[in-house]
């Protein structure tokens, strides 16, 4: 028998160890042999979630007795619980809101950002004049046609893409022409297990030429230190970055202490924001934002505003098919809310990529960052809350 328990992450070993659970939802991180490793959790009666082929891991349902039976096949590398990751955002109650505008006639036209989120409902800005929604998939309802439960994903939708039809103008997005690729992954109260979230990158990824995905925006944070989730994030993001593809994520709501970054905002390969809050005349950091440094790594990259950004409303009731029929939304009582969080900022300069990448579609990651810095202006704060600073669009696009 080949049994290393220093293979389990800690907190499934101690839980085993108590008896905790019946059964335990896993990623197993393999070395070879994954579909000899699925069959085994099959036979060993366990459920069999997602096969991530990208980085050879499975995630799966099963019991402590499979956990240890695993551990006998010396290519299983790890086995570790399979988190939840959390939204970055918290609605506020102020109508404020703040509009970006640029001065140029670039829209985001053709290029396409990968949404995981949860879900994207069908709001008149995002339907007309043409449905920006370019692809919606569910991971956890498995419904065909786009809907919100929650209403975040919706919101981030609109800073990127949303029309502003219902406003004038007023609350339009930042790639008014820009599509989304829309993935279910976070339920109702904005919980997602980590496993969704990764089978939702190999969606993304496989489906990047087909539909031109050139920016994935991940408005979510890991609370946790787990080094093996994040280093599965680290190994998607790498392949995005080999395939130019840019993964912008929130620097989320650790506070404003210095060196209280984690998770995947804290990797090289991705573009992570900070919050600011630019509702009075002195900006300043938004008080949860979480801040760098880490060693040597500038986190955040650079900041955005995130207090009381205006985007869309959501009817989280609504579902959208019923009996395999497609169902239509009604009006909305207020097609416009309110929200706070870093996943804002992320979702602002996501927008702002796509107008880069319909300008040069040529660009790679390492120039997008590189632009994107060089017209950051610093603000009067520390730069460890703020990166390089906030966006410049006149320099930008000059």
């Amino acid at each position: 028998m080949f049994l290393n328990l220093n293979r389990l992450d800690q907190p499934l070993k101690a839980s085993i160890a108590s008896n905790s659970y019946k059964t335990y939802r896993v990623i197993i991180q393999c070395s070879a042999m994954t579909e000899h490793i699925e069959k085994k959790i099959k036979s060993y009666r366990g459920i069999v979630l997602y096969c991530l082929s990208y980085i050879n891991c499975i995630a799966a349902i099963i019991s402590p007795s499979a956990v240890k039976r695993l551990l006998e096949f010396p290519y299983v590398k790890h086995i570790f619980l399979d988190e939840y990751a959390f939204l970055c955002g918290s609605s506020v109650s102020s109508l404020n809101g703040v509009n970006f505008q640029t001065a140029n006639k670039l829209t985001g036209k053709g290029v396409t950002i990968g949404l995981i989120d949860t879900g994207t409902y069908p709001h008149a800005d995002l339907m007309y004049p043409k449905n920006k929604i370019i692809r919606f998939t569910d991971n956890i309802n498995n419904l065909k046609y786009p809907y919100d439960d929650n209403g975040h994903g919706t919101f981030i939708s609109g800073i990127i893409a949303g029309s502003g039809k219902l406003s004038s103008g007023m609350y339009k997005g930042i790639a008014v022409n820009s599509n989304i690729y829309s993935i279910k992954a976070f339920n109702s109260i904005g919980k997602g297990f980590i496993s969704d979230i990764l089978y939702s990158m190999e969606f993304l990824l496989n489906d990047s030429s087909s539909y031109n995905i050139k920016i994935i925006t991940l408005p979510f944070e890991l609370t946790g230190h787990n080094i093996n989730i994040v280093s599965l994030f680290n190994k998607y993001f790498q392949i995005a970055k080999n395939n130019n593809i840019v993964v912008v994520v929130p620097a989320g709501h650790n506070g404003n202490t210095q060196c209280s970054i984690q998770g995947i905002a804290a990797l090289d390969n991705c573009i992570t924001v900070g919050g600011l809050d630019t509702t009075s005349d002195k900006i300043s950091a938004y008080k949860y934002s979480s801040c760098g440094p880490l060693g040597k790594l500038n986190k955040p990259d650079l900041s955005a505003a995130c207090v009381n950004i205006c985007s869309l409303n959501t009817n989280t009731n609504f579902v959208s098919e019923r009996n395999g029929r497609k169902l239509y939304p009604m009006a909305l009582s207020s097609n416009y809310t309110t929200y706070s969080g870093t996943s804002c900022a992320a979702a602002y300069i996501s927008g702002i990529c796509a107008l880069l990448f319909e300008r040069n579609p040529e660009l790679t990651f390492n120039d997008i960052l590189s632009i994107l810095t060089a017209s950051c202006n610093l603000m009067d704060i520390p730069k460890w809350l703020q990166g390089s600073g906030i966006v410049d669009v006149n320099r930008l696009f000059s």
